[in-house]
């Protein structure tokens, strides 16, 4: 088994009037192939998906409620270094299995005190 580092990203823009925010973004997460620290070989399955990510926002008093929708655009599951071994060895292309959800639904609320 293998304790992957993953990382998200996301960049975008907001529209605010009067306590509502609509917003469009673009996100990306990723389960990279090679950590940045540690080793690499343990089981794992590495890819990345591209989102199309709109959102809204309603602020009353000192709390805001939101919600983010991503919708896949890119869906990729790269190999993992034990499929690249297996590949090596074998001569036959190896690529293990990944699912990737269409889209989520995140919401939720933050408070002020």
């Amino acid at each position: 088994m293998s304790v992957p580092d993953q990382y998200m990203i996301r960049a975008g823009a907001n529209y605010t009037a009067r306590a509502l925010t609509i917003s469009i973004g673009v996100r990306d997460e990723c389960l990279p192939v090679h950590d940045l620290i540690g080793g690499s070989g343990g089981f794992r399955r590495p890819g990345y998906i591209i989102s199309a990510e709109p959102g809204i926002s309603y602020s009353i008093r000192k709390m805001n409620f939101y919600a983010f929708v991503p919708v896949a655009v890119v869906r990729d599951r790269t190999q993992s270094v034990p499929d690249k071994i297996k590949t090596a060895i074998t001569g036959i292309y190896s690529q293990g299995d990944a699912a990737f959800a269409d889209y989520t639904i995140n919401v939720g609320f933050t408070t002020r005190f």
